[in-house]
C-alpha cells in the first residue's frame, strides 16, 4: 500500500459512518490482496509475508468486530475464518489459487455490504475530525483540498 493510498483511506475513515467503515476496511484488504499478487509475481518472500500478515489483519478486525447477538455474525466469523486459512495457503502451496478464490468471495460480500450501506443514515463515526471540502480549487492535474480551519479549533480532547 503506498503513502499516497494510506493517506486516501485515512481521510476516509475520517468522514465515515459504521457501514462506510465496513466499506472502508475491504477495500484495504482488496489492496493488500494486490499487494500478495504483485509480491508474489516478484517472487519476493518478505514482501510477500508482509503483505499476507496485513490483510490477514484485516480479516481478524472483521472478526473481531462482529456482534453475536445477531445470526449473521455465527456464519460472518465462518467465513472471515475460511479466508484466513485460504491465506495461509499461499505460502504453503506457493499459488495464487487460494487468493483469487477469496477475492472473488469476499467481492460478493463486500457488494453486499454497499446495498447495506446505502441505506445507513447513520451519523458520522468521527465527530470532532477536521473537516474537508474537495472541489473548490483545481490543481494543473488534480483536485485540490481545503480545510475548515474554524472546525480545528475545537479538535482533540477537551478537559
Amino acid at each position: 500500500m503506498t503513502n499516497e493510498q494510506k493517506q486516501d483511506f485515512t481521510l476516509r475513515i475520517t468522514q465515515a459512518n459504521r457501514s462506510g467503515l465496513v466499506l472502508i476496511k475491504f477495500e484495504i484488504l482488496f489492496v493488500y490482496f494486490d499487494d500478495i499478487h504483485e509480491a508474489f509475481q516478484e517472487d519476493n518472500r518478505e514482501k510477500l509475508k508482509a503483505a499476507i500478515r496485513h490483510a490477514d489483519a484485516v480479516l481478524k478486525s472483521f472478526q473481531e468486530t462482529l456482534d453475536f447477538k445477531y445470526e449473521l455474525s455465527a456464519q460472518l466469523y465462518a467465513l472471515y475464518d475460511f479466508h484466513r486459512r485460504q491465506l495461509a495457503k499461499i505460502m504453503i502451496k506457493r499459488s495464487l489459487a487460494p487468493l483469487e478464490e477469496t477475492r472473488k468471495m469476499l467481492r460478493q460480500t463486500y457488494e453486499a455490504f454497499q446495498k447495506a450501506a446505502s441505506q445507513d443514515t447513520s451519523p458520522v463515526l468521527m465527530q470532532n475530525a477536521q473537516q474537508v471540502y474537495a472541489g473548490y480549487t483545481y490543481g494543473k492535474n488534480k483536485l485540490n483540498e481545503c480545510y475548515d480551519l474554524k472546525s480545528s479549533i475545537s479538535r482533540g480532547f477537551l478537559v
